[in-house]
This record gives C-alpha cells, sequence and structure tokens, in this order.
C-alpha cells in the first residue's frame, strides 16, 4: 500500500498533490490514471481542490452508504459549479427539493413515454447513419452529440422550430466545455475575470436560458403537442404538490439537454470505437441485429429481442462511465471509513474507480459476456454508470433504450473503422468522451 501522510481526522492525502496547485491538475489532466493510482491507497483519502477540505472515498460499500443515507446530500465543488448552469433543476437539486421534481418529471419516462419517444429516436438515428457517405471520414462523437440532441429537444417539445433547436445545440456545446473547467477550478472569482473563456461562456448561458424560456413559452402556447415539456405543464396534484414555474421549466429543460445529449453520445462513440478493436464482439451484435431486426432500426417492441446489443452498452457504460466523478455533502455529522467528519464536509466518489476495481474480474478487459450472469452484490454497488440510491438518475431507462437504438440503426447499414494512425484517448470534459475518433463510415457488406 502506498503510504500516505495523515491529515486532520486522521486521513491520509490523496497521492499526487503539487505545492500550492494540490490536487487541481490531476482533475483537469490525467485524471483516470490518478484515480486508479488513488485505489491502492486508504478507503478513504484527503483530496486537495480549492479551500474547503474535500475527501475521496475509494470503497464501494461506503460509496454505496454515501448514495443511499439521507446524511449525504446533492452538493460539492462539482454540484456547486453545475448550479451555477444548470440552475435548480432535478441533477442539481438539494434533497428538500429533489423529491418534489422527481416526482413531478416521473410521469414523463414512464415505461409508456420511453415507448413513444422511440419513434423519434429511431427516425433521427437511422438520419445520421444515411447522412454518412461511404468512405468518407466522420467526426462520430460531434454527430452523435447532434442527434441526441435532437431527440431529446423533440421529445421535449415537438413543435419546436428547427432554427432555434440548432442555437440551443449551440449554446449548450459551450457550456458543455467549460463547465468541467469551473467545477475542477472551485475559485468563482476566476471565472468573473474578463478572459475570452468566460465571456464565451457567459454569453452562452445567458442565450441558453433565453432559448429555454422561449421553449416553455412555446408549450404553453400548444399544450397538447405532447413531448416530455407539456407533461409538466400540471396543476399540483391531489396531494398538494405545486407545479413547476416557468424558471423551474427553464432549468429542467437545460439540464435534461445538457446531462442527456453529451453523456450517451459518448457512450455510443465508445461503443464502436471498441467495436472496430474486436471483431468477434463485432460479429455477434451484427448477427443479432441482422436475425432480429433484418437490416431495419430497433422499435420499443424489439429491445427485449436484443440481449447481447444491451450487454455491448451495459459492458462500455462500464468501462467508459459518463460521469467519472462525483460529488457529494454531509448535512450532519458522519463516520465513514472509521473517520469522523463534520456536517458540510464535501466528498468525491468515482464510477470510473469502482467499475475498473476487484469486483469486475480482469477488469481491463472488454467482456459483454460477463453481463450474461447476474452481478454479485459487490459488483452491484461497485455499478454505479447512472449513480444510484434516491438520485439515481431518472433518465437511465431513456438513454438505454435510445443507446440500443442508435446502435441498430447504425450497426445495420455501416461499419465504422478507425481512420489509420489515428489515436484515441479519455478526455474528461461533462462527460468521458474519446478524443481523437475520427472513423470512416464504410458500407455494411455480410
Amino acid at each position: 500500500m502506498t503510504r500516505q501522510r495523515r491529515t486532520r481526522y486522521g486521513v491520509p492525502v490523496a497521492p499526487g498533490a503539487l505545492p500550492l496547485l494540490g490536487h487541481t491538475p490531476r482533475l483537469l489532466y490525467g485524471s483516470l490514471p490518478w484515480l486508479l493510482r488513488c485505489r491502492d491507497g486508504d478507503t478513504v483519502q484527503r483530496v486537495k481542490v480549492g479551500p474547503r477540505p474535500a475527501y475521496l472515498v475509494c470503497r464501494p460499500d461506503l460509496v454505496h452508504a454515501l448514495l443511499v443515507s439521507h446524511d449525504f446530500d446533492k452538493g460539492g465543488p462539482l454540484l456547486d459549479r453545475g448550479r451555477d448552469l444548470l440552475g435548480d433543476g432535478l441533477g442539481t437539486a438539494t434533497d428538500a427539493n429533489h423529491r418534489r421534481q422527481r416526482r413531478l418529471l416521473q410521469p414523463a419516462f414512464t415505461t409508456a413515454r420511453i415507448n413513444a419517444y422511440a419513434t423519434v429516436m429511431g427516425e433521427e438515428a437511422e438520419a445520421l447513419a444515411q447522412s454518412w457517405q461511404p468512405g468518407r471520414e466522420i467526426d462520430l462523437l460531434a454527430d452523435l452529440t447532434t442527434t441526441t440532441m435532437r431527440v431529446l429537444i423533440r421529445a421535449l417539445l415537438p413543435t419546436i422550430d428547427p432554427r432555434q433547436a440548432d442555437q440551443l445545440t449551440s449554446h449548450i456545446r459551450v457550456l458543455i466545455a467549460g463547465v468541467f473547467i469551473r467545477a475542477a477550478i472551485p475559485h468563482p472569482w476566476l471565472h468573473q475575470l474578463p478572459t475570452p473563456g468566460n465571456r464565451r461562456f457567459d454569453r452562452a448561458r445567458t442565450a441558453a436560458r433565453a432559448a429555454a424560456d422561449q421553449v416553455v413559452a412555446a408549450a404553453h402556447k400548444s399544450p397538447c403537442s405532447g413531448g416530455v415539456l407539456t407533461t409538466l405543464l400540471v396543476p399540483a396534484d391531489d396531494a398538494g404538490i405545486p407545479a413547476f414555474t416557468d424558471e423551474e421549466l427553464r432549468d429542467q429543460v437545460i439540464t435534461l439537454l445538457i446531462a442527456g445529449a453529451e453523456t450517451l453520445a459518448a457512450t455510443v462513440a465508445w461503443l464502436f470505437h471498441l467495436l472496430a478493436r474486436h471483431p468477434h464482439v463485432e460479429a455477434r451484435l451484427h448477427a443479432e441485429l441482422h436475425d432480429t431486426l433484418a437490416g431495419a432500426t430497433a422499435t420499443a417492441a424489439d429491445l427485449p429481442a436484443l440481449p447481447y446489443t444491451r450487454d455491448v452498452l451495459l459492458e462500455v457504460l462500464r468501462l467508459y462511465p459518463p460521469a467519472p466523478l462525483l460529488t457529494r455533502v454531509s448535512t450532519t455529522d458522519v463516520v465513514l471509513g472509521g473517520h469522523h467528519f463534520p456536517a458540510g464536509t464535501d466528498f468525491f466518489f468515482s464510477a470510473y474507480q469502482l467499475q475498473h476495481g476487484p469486483d469486475f474480474p480482469d477488469a481491463e478487459r472488454f467482456d459483454p459476456g460477463r453481463w450474461s450472469a447476474p452481478l454479485t452484490a459487490a459488483a452491484r454497488h461497485a455499478y454505479i454508470p447512472f449513480s444510484s440510491g434516491r438520485r439515481k438518475c431518472l433518465g437511465d431507462a431513456f438513454a438505454l433504450a435510445e443507446g440500443v437504438i442508435l446502435i441498430s440503426a447504425i450497426a445495420s447499414r455501416r461499419r465504422l473503422r478507425p481512420v489509420p494512425d489515428s489515436r484515441v484517448r479519455p478526455h474528461v470534459r461533462l462527460a468521458l468522451a474519446p478524443a481523437g475518433l475520427r472513423m470512416i463510415a464504410e458500407p455494411l457488406r455480410r
């Protein structure tokens, strides 16, 4: 075990801290190797980022306690900066408001609703696959992000103006690129300096909020148009829960677009990157799609008949979880890993670290076959690509359905191959994305 210097509360400092800068460079550059290195140390380690003490929790059962206990709430450096962008949406709301928001949002994510959205998912996925000219290089991640964004916008409000949708997509891209940097450097005064990056971020945030306000206003004008947003335009229910205000609806629009677009796009991009390097997995996936769909795009009714495609998606989510590092804050004095911490303490935890740990044999190997048997109890605690507990992602079923439909539309029409000499590497932004991914779309020959 790596020797670590003990600090207040007897907690060792995580490895890799730099003088004056602490662990901020590790979070901005090379955070994934650093997280795996921390796994070899103590179960709880001090992380030096900003003026407040923060701690990295490295054991699955302790992370599970962090996620299910009412002694912890959404907070910490990542969530604090996220609120600057997302407002008080479902992903950033504290427990005091989260329960009400989740109850109001749940009707928009029922199985019946997701099945209805599947038509939009299929249309956009087919349009993407057919837009690629055989033999031409494509920017897979950018194309997938545009497609997932269009799916979400059409699901939010089917009558949205296409030009308005494109503008909102452009603003969201700028915000996604800047929010992680702001979270890793938790000094608000730095983000108020008149630098080009700060000005660009502020302009995009203002424009995105204005565009989201227009989307909400359009939903009020067309309350029978369908979609997620019109579902949320409801009065207080029988239990007396107040309906969303227009400002809260705006926050939900931005939350859904940011949380649901690039995350899934990055996952599907990783999937095709891995398929190109594992031909036996690609062949088995193509065989299942061909035998089940015969070249068509999956519909909601087809999803149960595509178990291997789903297993491939689950394995990619294990290797490259969309949100590799998240935070919580204690709401009362707590004991974690044998250490006592006061209320208001920030905690980090990493799905990437846990999902590359010993609970998954040969964890660095891409092996969709590991999902053919139920996970052990320990592995269930370690597998958290959608988080866990009462704050588990409300859109997990939506994302899995859209992922399988995207895969079916693309893999039934094109075989994607890497551009020679291209070098792909993980890049942590708001989502764990494959930087340098350059691919060529080839015709599918059986």
